[in-house]
C-alpha cells in the first residue's frame, strides 16, 4: 500500500514546490515577480573570479543610487558557484535555465537588461559602462514618466 502513496506524495511536494529544482525554483526562471517593478541587470560570468564581473560590480557600488533610482536589480548568474537575483539565492537549475533563455555559453561573460515589460533591452559581452545604459533607460517612455512624478537627485552620491 505505501508504493502505491509515494507517487502521490512525490507529486503534491512537486506541485507545492517542496523538492529542490521543481516548481518553486520556476518562478526565480521567469523572473515574473519583477515585471513591471524593476529592470534586472543580469551579469553571466563562468565564475566569480571573473575579471569582468568583478569590475562591473566595483562600478555598481560607487553608482549605488543610480541605480536604484531606475529601479535596477542586479542578477549574477555563475556557471560556477552560487547565483543571486535581487541578493537572492538562485539555484543551480534556475542559472542554467536563463543561460539557456539568452544564450549565454558556460564559459562567457555578458550584460543583459530586463525592461520592466519584460524584454531585453540590451545587451554587451564586456564590462558595461553605467552611463550608457542609464541614458537608455532615460530614453524610454515609461521612464520618463517616472522622472517627472518622481525625480530623485543622485548628484550628492559618492562617484
Amino acid at each position: 500500500m505505501m508504493d502505491k502513496q509515494q507517487p502521490l506524495l512525490l507529486i503534491g511536494l512537486i506541485l507545492l514546490g517542496a523538492l529542490p529544482g521543481t516548481a518553486a525554483d520556476v518562478s526565480a526562471a521567469q523572473m515574473s515577480e519583477y515585471v513591471w517593478q524593476n529592470r534586472p541587470l543580469l551579469l553571466f560570468a563562468p565564475s566569480i573570479a571573473d575579471s569582468r564581473l568583478h569590475q562591473t560590480r566595483h562600478n555598481q557600488q560607487r553608482r549605488r543610487c543610480e541605480l536604484d533610482d531606475r529601479n535596477i536589480i542586479i542578477g549574477v548568474i555563475l556557471e560556477q558557484g552560487q547565483s543571486r537575483l535581487d541578493d537572492q539565492p538562485v539555484s543551480p537549475s534556475d542559472a542554467s535555465t536563463l543561460r539557456k533563455r539568452y544564450a549565454i555559453d558556460r564559459d562567457q561573460f555578458a550584460a543583459i537588461l530586463i525592461g520592466k515589460d519584460g524584454s531585453e533591452k540590451y545587451r554587451l559581452y564586456d564590462v558595461p559602462e553605467l552611463d550608457g545604459i542609464f541614458a537608455l533607460i532615460d530614453g524610454m517612455p515609461m521612464r520618463q514618466e517616472e522622472m517627472s512624478q518622481n525625480p530623485v537627485d543622485c548628484s550628492e552620491q559618492a562617484q
